[in-house]
């Protein structure tokens, strides 16, 4: 069990660090730097996980530009090494099974490359099967391999992750550095 993030947490990521196994960064706008990364591995006791959840550039077509965000992405995911979880996709609501499916091999060749990264998908209900058949990991599906809950309204027995959103578990935070004021402070 972790957080959405950990800004706003009383004590920073020191603190949170103590609390939690696990948290889950915002690469939705911008991938992590190399230098927050490595500081936030360091950081980390063993045993911790990241995960990320990412990252609005991805168009899921099979295209040379896809294929550089991807690479960059999952090159920088890497980095968190054996503190690595995993990392979540979100899947646009108008993308087509035929679509995905042409998009599947460009992301399988990107891991082939690099070596693979976790992936759990969170998709509308019409591509879960494709995802499933294809042995992919999918988040909140029974049936998926990958339990990962956002908000979950109780803790099912398993294995995944169950992330809460800071603002649920913290509604008024107090004042304090922000996780980026902390990480490059140190």
């Amino acid at each position: 069990m972790g957080l959405r993030g950990y800004r706003g947490f009383p004590g920073g990521f020191k603190a949170y660090r103590k609390a939690f196994p696990t948290v889950e960064l915002s690469w939705w706008h911008r991938v992590g730097d190399v230098g927050t990364i490595s500081r936030l591995r360091a950081l980390a006791p063993e045993g911790f996980r990241f995960s990320a959840v990412g990252h609005k550039h991805l168009t899921f077509r099979p295209t040379g530009e896809e294929r550089r965000v991807l690479r960059r992405l999952l090159r920088r995911f890497r980095l968190f090494g054996p503190k690595a979880g995993a990392l979540r996709l979100l899947l646009p609501e108008d993308l087509s099974p035929e679509a995905l499916e042409a998009w599947l091999p460009l992301l399988e060749a990107v891991q082939n490359e690099l070596g693979p990264v976790p992936i759990a998908f969170q998709a509308p209900a019409p591509l879960k099967p494709l995802l499933l058949e294809r042995g992919l990991a999918v988040v909140n599906a029974e049936e998926g391999p990958f339990l990962y809950l956002l908000d979950p309204e109780r803790l099912p027995p398993g294995k995944g992750y169950a992330y809460f959103a800071p603002e649920r578990v913290f509604p008024n935070p107090p004042p304090g550095p922000t996780l980026g004021e902390e990480v490059e402070g140190r």
